[in-house]
């Protein structure tokens, strides 16, 4: 009887050990998404950059996080891209970023993922900072991130870009169906003794 409870009590510390620490956190897969290193150092920028700059402030007035920001004052189309390694397909990506428009007449902005449009602003109201949050499946190895910006005769702010993804729950399910066949088969071994 001792040693049938031993392995019991065994099968349900292993349990407890595999479910009840915490997961781990993704890792961040965006290289400079909050342009703290002063430049546009990880991204591609293309079309109109002549006035596209990281503006860092000492107080964060134009920065969301941190102390810098992207500062797009493009007269017609530019863009920011970046391709992200999120590791395989059918992971769960979480997108976030912060956006603000001074309003400025033919603005415009917009983003995508992984080739699918998350947002299109044809003409961007006057807004402080919001913070755009997404999920969604990966669909290979590298997916693109992509920012298009104008801003004629005005800024559009970009700060705290962050892609994540993390692996699918089946994985913790396959562990708790082996702790159970597991926990079944010490408790055979048990019986038979």
């Amino acid at each position: 009887m001792a040693k049938r409870d031993a392995m019991i009590l065994g099968v349900v510390l292993a349990g407890l050990a595999a479910f009840g620490t915490p997961a781990q956190a993704a890792s961040e897969l965006v290289v400079n998404g909050g342009f703290e290193q002063q430049d546009f150092t990880g991204w591609i920028s293309g079309g109109d950059t002549d006035f596209n700059l990281v503006n860092c402030t000492n107080g964060g007035q134009t920065a969301f996080a941190g102390s810098c920001s992207a500062a797009i004052g493009s007269l017609s189309d530019s863009s920011l891209v970046q391709s992200v390694n999120v590791g395989a397909a059918g992971l769960t990506y979480n997108l976030s970023f912060a956006f603000q428009s001074d309003g400025a007449a033919g603005s415009s902005f917009s983003v995508s993922f992984g080739g699918q449009t998350l947002v299109s602003m044809p003409s961007p109201g006057e807004s402080p900072y919001t913070l755009y949050q997404f999920s969604g499946q990966t669909t290979g190895a590298d997916m693109l991130l992509a920012f298009s910006f104008a801003s004629p005769g005005g800024t559009l702010y970009l700060d705290a870009v962050s892609v994540t993804a993390v692996p699918e729950p089946a994985t913790m399910g396959l562990m708790g169906a082996g702790l159970l066949v597991l926990g079944a088969a010490a408790r055979r071994r048990v019986k038979q003794a």
